[in-house]
């Protein structure tokens, strides 16, 4: 029996006040750039709701290949050569959970997710938090 294995984690940043994710160095995918098919961020509005679409980007077969590669970053909203836009980029809400993803093109290999969380420092800075299985930095579900 075959067994399913999970999304590879991503990498968070913030690059020019900007959430960004990341291609970690090496992974299950090896270490190759990885091409990039569909990428974009999403948030769960409840338990039985359907996602929202935040950004998203698709590179359509007939387009040249794009690549990112090992430990570079997409810029939320970034404009990518050959990537169509399909949702562009929404202001991000503060405390709130989401979801980044990369799709490899061409089923290449396994899709590069992570959640996050925008938070406000007290002297009113913007950071991104990363979520883990353990840990949540934005305390409830953040919906």
């Amino acid at each position: 029996m075959a067994m399913s294995r999970g999304a590879i984690h991503l990498d968070f940043r913030l690059i020019d006040g900007k959430p960004a994710f990341c291609l970690p160095q090496s992974d299950d995918n090896g270490d190759d750039p990885v091409p990039l098919g569909r990428f974009g961020v999403s948030r769960a509005t409840g338990v039985a709701s359907p996602d929202v679409t935040y950004w998203e980007a698709v590179v359509p077969a007939s387009a040249p290949p794009a690549y990112l590669k090992r430990g570079e970053c997409l810029v939320y909203g970034q404009t990518v050569a050959g990537a169509l836009v399909e949702t562009p980029a929404k202001p991000l809400d503060v405390n709130k959970f989401y979801s980044a993803a990369i799709i490899p093109a061409r089923e290449t290999g396994r899709v590069y997710s992570a959640g996050f969380c925008v938070l406000r420092e007290a002297n009113g800075a913007i950071r991104i938090a990363q979520s883990t299985k353990e840990h949540n930095p934005c305390g409830s579900l953040g919906y």
